[in-house]
C-alpha cells in the first residue's frame, strides 16, 4: 500500500491533516471520490525577519528574550481563525467554501495538530478526479473585501486604525508577569494576512495539504519609556511617510500569480500615509514607566522592497497632551549607496525597531503628524470655551455660587504667574474668547471678558493674537519647521456690566480695525479657510471667526476673517442649531448649556422645582417647558448627551458643513441667576391691613427656596375666595405682566458639570472603533488641559487632559479625505542608525 509523508517547509505554514493515529508518518492513501467534500488539515509555524512563516498569535520562542528575539513563534487561534478556499476545478456550486480552524489532540502522543472545519453546511467538493486539482486560500476571512468566488484574486483593506487587543505585561523571557517591565499591546492578528495554494494530482491522497505565506509587511516598534521623567502615558503609536506614500489602504492579490494591485488605494482621495495603533486601554493611556518598554506591531501594504525609501517612514509616540516624538526609520536593509539601514522592509517580512528613550521634547506638535494635503474640515479638533475664564473666587458655595466660566489653565499663558503650562500646551487648537470695548466708540479697545467683567490685568485682542502667533511660531533653536495652526472664535459683549451700551455694529468696527492693525504687522498670518482648505494651508496661520446672531451686520476691513451668521446665543438650545459660514457651507453646532444638578436631593416633590427620580435641580425653564408639554425631559444632561452623539453622526453623512460641538455648559445652583426665573404679580391676604395686597411688579419669590417652582406659580388660584387665611397667596394676571428672565444662568457650577459630561464625552469618543471612526469637527470644552480641578468645596475629576488627548488621536485612526496640495514632509530631520535622540 502507498503511504504520504507530510512536511512542514521551515520558511512556509502548511495546512495539514489533522490525525489521531499514533504514526502520522505512515497513513494510508485513501483516493478521492467526485462530488464529495475535500479535507484540508492546519499546523503551526514561525515568523523571522528572515524567514517568516505563517501566524496569528506571536510569543517569544525558548532561549530568546523580549530586548534580543529574532524569531517569534506562531499558533494559531483555534475556533477563531476562518480562512476561504477557492478550487476552479471543484464541482460546480462548490467550488469556494468559508472555513475554521479547529483543534485535534492526539491522545497517545499529547501532541495536537488543525484541521479545518466548514462555516456553512457545505465545503468545497471535488471535480474530476481524474485532473489535477488548484486550491487557493486567504487568511483572514474577515478581511476579505471580496474575491475567491469566481476567481484566484482577492480584495482586502489594511486600515489606518489599527485597534489593538489586551495590555500584557512580561518580563524578559516572554513569560507573562504582573512585575514585567515589557508591556505588550497585542496585535489584531487578523491584519497578518497570508496567502495559501496546494495542488492535488489524480492517484494521490484525498487529504489536501495548504501552503500558507505572509503578504504583508510587519514592522515591530519596541518604545522605550521616559528617562527624565517616573512616566509618561501613551496614547496611541504611529508610523507615517513623510513623503505621504500610501502605506495602508486597499490592495488586490492574485494568489494564483503572486501579482499585487495598489490602484484602489493609490487612486483614492484619502490620507492612507499613516498607520496607528491606539494605546487606549478601557479609556486609560497606557503608562509607560521609566526603564520600562511598550511593544507593538503594525501591518503595512506589501509593497515591494524599493517602495520603502531611505528616510520616508517615521515611527511616532502620542502621549497624552499632544506631544509627538518622532523617529525617522534609517531606511532599507542596504540603501543604493551602500549604508546600511534599520532593517528590512518587504512584504512578507517583519522588521524591529527600537525607538530612543522618551524625552526632550517641549513644544506640542501635534499638527505636524497630519498630511499636508489632508482637508482642514476633516480634523478633530479640540478646543476651550470662554477662554481666560480661569480663576474662581474662593468664597465659591457649589450649592448656590455662580463660578462663572472657571478654566483652571489660561490658554496662552497671558498674565498667567503660577502656571508653567498652558490650553494649548495641552494640545488645544481652538480658542473661543468673548471681547469688550474699553468704551463705546468706534475707536475702542477690544479687550477680553470673561466670568462677568472684563480680564483683570487687561488682555487686548493684540495681546491675544500676538501671544498665540508666538506658540505657533517659537523661538527654538536650532529653528524647528513651523507645524501648527489655531482658530480663534470671536463673541460679543454688550459691555453693560462695564457701564457701557455697546451696539453690535459698534463693537464689530472696533474690533476688525484692531484686526486690520495687528494684521498689517504681521502679514500672511491671519487666514480664512473653507472646504477646500488643506492643512498645509492652514500652518502657521490664525483663523479669526466672528460669532454673528444675524447678518445685518458683517466685518469689513483688510484683514482676512471668517463669520458666522445665525448663531443662536441662548444657553437653552435643545436642538441641534443651523447657522451659515461665510463661505456659504453650513453650520451645524451642539451648545446645549444649562443642564439639571443631580447633586441636589430632594426630601419633598416640591423642593427646588420639579425633578424625577435622580435629575435634581431642573432649570427654570425646562420646569415650564415640563408643564406645558409633559414629553419634554428634566434631564438636560441625558438630552446634552443624545445631541452629541447626534451631530457626531451627522458628520458620517453629511459633507462640507462646518461641525461644533461645543461640550462645555453648567449645572444650575440654588440661585436665581443660575436656574432663571419669571416674574408675576400676586396679592396675599393680610389679616392686619384686612385686605389682598397686591405684591409690586417684578416680585419673584414665593419663598426662599421656590423662586423656579413654575409649577407652584402656576397651580395658585386667580380668584379671589371668602374665608381667606394668612399667608394665601393668588395669581395676578400671570400671562400679561412680568418678564422671562428663563435665559439666564451662564455659569452655575460648571466644575460639576465638567465633571459629569466630560466623562460622558470621554466614554463616546472611546467607543469610536473600526467603522465607526469619523471627524468629530470643533469641539469645546470647559478645563481642557487638566484632570482635576479643586475649589473650596473640593476637587472634580474634569477628564481635560483625556478627552483633547482622545479627540486629537481620532485624526490618526482613519483615512482622511485630501485635497490638491501635494503631500510634504512637515519635518525634513533624519534619524541615523545607532543615534539616540528623537527627531
Amino acid at each position: 500500500m502507498k503511504y504520504l509523508k507530510y512536511i512542514t517547509n521551515g520558511a512556509l505554514f502548511a495546512l495539514l491533516l489533522a490525525g489521531c493515529s499514533d504514526d502520522l508518518d505512515n497513513k494510508p492513501v485513501v483516493l478521492p471520490v467526485s462530488g464529495d467534500e475535500i479535507e484540508f488539515g492546519a499546523a503551526s509555524g514561525g515568523f523571522t525577519d528572515v524567514n517568516p512563516e505563517s501566524r496569528t498569535i506571536y510569543d517569544v520562542p525558548a532561549g530568546s528574550t523580549f530586548d534580543n528575539y529574532q524569531l517569534l513563534n506562531i499558533k494559531w487561534q483555534y475556533g477563531i481563525d476562518q480562512v476561504r478556499v477557492y478550487c476552479p476545478e471543484g464541482a460546480d456550486g462548490f467550488r469556494t467554501a468559508d472555513y475554521t480552524v479547529k483543534e485535534a489532540t492526539d491522545a497517545s502522543s499529547g501532541t495536537s495538530t488543525g484541521f479545518l472545519v466548514k462555516n456553512g453546511e457545505t465545503g468545497v467538493r471535488w471535480g474530476d478526479t481524474g485532473e489535477t486539482h488548484n486550491f487557493y486560500a486567504f487568511y483572514s476571512l474577515g478581511k476579505i473585501d471580496e474575491g475567491l468566488q469566481t476567481g484566484t484574486t482577492v480584495k482586502a483593506t489594511i486600515p489606518t486604525g489599527q485597534e489593538g487587543g489586551e495590555l500584557k505585561t512580561y518580563n524578559n523571557k516572554g513569560e507573562e508577569d504582573e512585575n514585567g517591565t515589557f508591556k505588550v499591546i497585542t496585535p489584531d492578528m487578523t491584519f497578518c494576512m497570508m496567502a495559501g495554494k496546494g495542488t492535488w494530482n489524480p492517484g494521490t491522497d484525498k487529504n489536501v495539504a495548504l501552503t500558507f505565506k505572509p503578504i504583508v509587511t510587519v514592522l515591530d516598534v519596541l518604545v522605550n519609556g521616559p528617562s527624565d521623567v517616573e512616566f509618561m502615558n501613551i496614547v496611541s503609536i504611529s508610523v507615517r511617510s513623510k513623503s505621504g506614500k500610501n502605506i495602508v489602504g486597499t490592495f488586490s492579490y492574485d494568489v494564483k500569480s503572486g501579482k499585487y494591485d495598489f490602484s484602489a488605494t493609490d487612486g483614492s482621495n484619502t490620507a492612507t500615509s499613516i498607520a496607528t495603533v491606539q494605546t487606549v486601554i478601557n479609556g486609560n493611556p497606557v503608562k509607560l514607566e521609566k526603564g520600562h518598554q511598550l511593544n507593538v506591531k503594525f501591518f503595512l501594504l506589501p509593497r515591494g522592497l524599493d517602495y520603502y525609501i531611505k528616510d520616508d517612514l517615521v515611527v511616532s509616540v502620542f502621549t497624552e497632551g499632544g506631544v509627538v516624538y518622532n523617529k525617522t526609520i534609517s531606511g532599507t536593509g542596504t540603501t543604493s549607496s551602500g549604508e546600511a539601514g534599520d532593517g528590512i522592509l518587504e512584504a512578507g517580512l517583519i522588521t524591529r525597531i527600537k525607538t530612543p528613550e522618551l524625552g526632550g521634547q517641549e513644544a506640542n506638535n501635534w499638527m505636524s503628524q497630519i498630511p499636508d494635503n489632508v482637508l482642514f474640515s476633516q480634523l478633530s479638533l479640540p478646543g476651550t470655551k470662554n477662554s481666560f475664564a480661569y480663576n474662581v473666587d474662593n468664597s465659591f458655595n457649589p450649592n448656590s455660587g455662580i463660578s462663572r466660566f472657571y478654566q483652571a489653565l489660561p490658554p496662552l499663558g497671558i498674565n498667567a504667574t503660577a502656571e508653567n503650562s498652558t490650553q494649548f500646551d495641552e494640545g488645544v487648537r481652538v480658542f473661543d474668547v468673548q471681547l469688550n470695548l474699553t468704551r463705546d466708540s468706534r475707536t475702542a479697545t477690544p479687550v477680553v471678558y470673561a466670568g462677568g467683567a472684563n480680564v483683570v490685568p487687561q488682555i487686548t485682542l493684540e495681546d491675544v493674537l500676538t501671544t498665540l502667533n508666538g506658540k505657533i511660531h517659537p523661538n527654538s533653536k536650532p529653528a524647528k519647521p513651523v507645524t501648527e495652526c489655531a482658530v480663534v472664535f470671536l463673541n460679543f459683549v454688550n459691555g453693560a456690566s462695564q457701564g457701557g451700551t455697546s451696539s453690535v455694529s459698534t463693537w464689530l468696527s472696533a474690533v476688525m480695525n484692531a484686526l486690520d492693525s495687528w494684521n498689517q504687522s504681521n502679514s500672511g498670518i491671519l487666514t480664512t479657510f473653507d472646504a477646500n482648505t488643506t492643512m498645509l494651508d492652514m500652518r502657521g496661520k490664525i483663523a479669526v471667526i466672528f460669532n454673528l446672531e444675524n447678518s445685518d451686520n458683517l466685518p469689513s476691513g483688510s484683514a482676512p476673517v471668517n463669520y458666522i451668521t445665525g448663531l443662536s446665543t441662548s444657553v437653552q438650545n435643545t436642538s441641534i442649531v443651523d447657522a451659515t459660514f461665510n463661505s456659504g457651507a453650513g453650520v451645524r453646532i451642539q451648545n446645549l448649556h444649562q443642564c439639571n444638578n443631580p447633586n441636589f436631593e430632594s426630601t419633598e416633590a416640591g423642593d427646588f422645582g420639579y425633578r424625577e427620580e435622580g435629575i435634581g435641580l431642573v432649570p427654570y425653564f425646562i420646569t415650564k417647558a415640563n408643564y406645558d408639554d409633559p414629553s419634554v425631559s428634566c434631564n438636560l444632561i441625558e438630552t446634552k448627551e443624545t445631541l452629541m452623539k447626534q451631530i457626531n453622526s451627522e458628520i458620517a453623512s453629511s459633507a462640507g458643513n462646518l461641525y461644533i460641538n461645543d461640550l462645555s455648559g453648567f449645572c444650575v445652583t440654588a440661585n436665581e441667576e443660575s436656574t432663571g426665573y419669571e416674574t408675576f404679580e400676586y396679592k396675599e391676604w393680610s389679616s392686619i391691613l384686612g385686605v389682598y395686597d397686591w405684591r409690586p411688579l417684578g416680585s419673584n419669590r414665593w419663598d426662599d427656596g421656590h423662586y423656579y417652582d413654575y409649577q407652584k406659580v402656576r397651580a395658585l388660584p386667580t380668584d379671589e375666595y371668602s374665608g381667606a387665611q394668612d399667608g394665601d397667596r393668588y395669581l395676578r394676571n400671570y400671562n400679561n405682566v412680568g418678564r422671562s428672565y428663563s435665559d439666564l444662568g451662564n455659569g452655575g457650577n460648571t466644575c460639576l458639570f465638567a465633571e459629569i459630561f466630560n466623562a460622558k464625552a470621554v466614554n463616546e469618543y472611546s467607543s469610536l472603533v473600526g467603522s465607526l471612526r469619523q471627524p468629530l469637527g470643533i469641539v469645546l470644552m470647559n478645563f481642557a488641559g487638566v484632570g482635576s480641578v479643586t475649589t473650596n468645596s473640593g476637587n472634580y475629576q474634569v477628564q481635560g487632559i483625556r478627552l483633547p488627548g482622545l479627540i486629537m488621536m481620532n485624526n490618526f485612526m482613519f483615512p482622511l479625505k485630501t485635497g490638491t496640495t501635494k503631500a510634504e514632509s512637515s519635518s525634513k530631520v533624519s534619524y541615523s542608525k545607532g543615534g539616540d535622540l528623537w527627531d
